[in-house]
């Protein structure tokens, strides 16, 4: 896999956009078609979040969801080759940033919650490029090598990241002040997250953003990197999570509920960018 990597990075390089574009959508066709596991996984989602649609839309859905992380997965392979301010360009809102952020927040320090949603990892990018230093917690790669390409592109940025099984202890034992966590927050890797509605159904979401914000007094601000049909993006900001509950069982209950109704709200908009290919609703098992 880290020979595919390294090649795709440097192909990327010379590739004209259309070019790009074209292997994106092949890759997606190819994955649609061959890969049955994450093909049902898909349909399951669309399912609960279409309930309405025929098996006609499904499959027009479907399709363009695995289109979605196609595209993804080939900015992701242009980001090494691509200027600073060839990234700035790709957020419709880029220079808005800081003034949208600290209004929603008040000022006060931040938690920033998203979701496997958009291009995250690009938005942690544009974050770094707008003068945050963020904290991530992600899964750690099984190919050294591949680990080391996504470690260096962060460390481009500014973001740090936190191995996924210990992650959550190391920010609350220290946040450096000034510091952001940028925590994905809709899968539940520990099997201990809350049980909410998402989309009229149960699912567990994971409590962890919410504990380290309450221990650290933190507000949460959900953040989605939309698509636009250009190609770019839109950073879209959510509400401010501060719960008025004083007890911490309460309070992480409340701010885990509001950012899944945010979440729903923003995924309703465009289900092809929920990129879970997997039966989400299947976790709440």
């Amino acid at each position: 896999m880290a020979f595919w990597y390294v090649a795709a990075f440097r192909v990327a390089v010379v590739l004209p956009a259309w070019l790009r574009r074209a292997i994106a959508r092949l890759m997606a066709w190819g994955y649609f078609v061959f890969n049955a596991t994450q093909r049902r996984g898909v349909f399951a989602n669309l399912r609960i979040m279409r309930p309405e649609a025929n098996h006609r839309e499904l499959s027009r859905l479907a399709l363009r969801t695995f289109e979605q992380a196609g595209m993804n997965l080939v900015d992701f392979f242009r980001v090494p080759s691509t200027s600073d301010d060839h990234i700035r360009s790709m957020a419709v809102n880029f220079a808005d940033i800081r003034a949208l952020l600290d209004q929603r927040s008040g000022g006060r320090p931040v938690c920033l919650l998203g979701g496997h949603y958009g291009d995250w990892e690009l938005a942690g990018a544009m974050f770094g490029l707008s003068g945050y230093r963020t904290h991530a917690i992600a899964l750690t790669q099984n190919n050294r090598v591949v680990q080391q390409i996504y470690e260096l592109l962060r460390a481009r940025f500014g973001v740090t990241a936190h191995d996924v099984r210990f992650g959550l202890r190391e920010l609350l034992r220290h946040l450096p002040e000034g510091e952001v966590p940028a925590i994905v927050s809709d899968r539940d890797y520990a099997n201990g997250g809350e049980e909410v509605r998402f989309f009229g159904h149960p699912v567990r979401f994971p409590r962890g953003a919410a504990v380290l914000s309450f221990r650290r007094k933190l507000v949460g601000i959900p953040i989605f990197p939309v698509r636009q049909p250009d190609g770019r993006f839109l950073l879209e900001f959510g509400r401010p999570i501060d719960p008025e509950a004083s007890d911490e069982r309460s309070w992480v209950r409340a701010f885990v509920v509001d950012f899944a109704q945010q979440y729903e709200a923003i995924v309703d908009q465009d289900p092809t960018q929920f990129l879970n290919f997997f039966d989400f609703w299947g976790t709440a098992a």
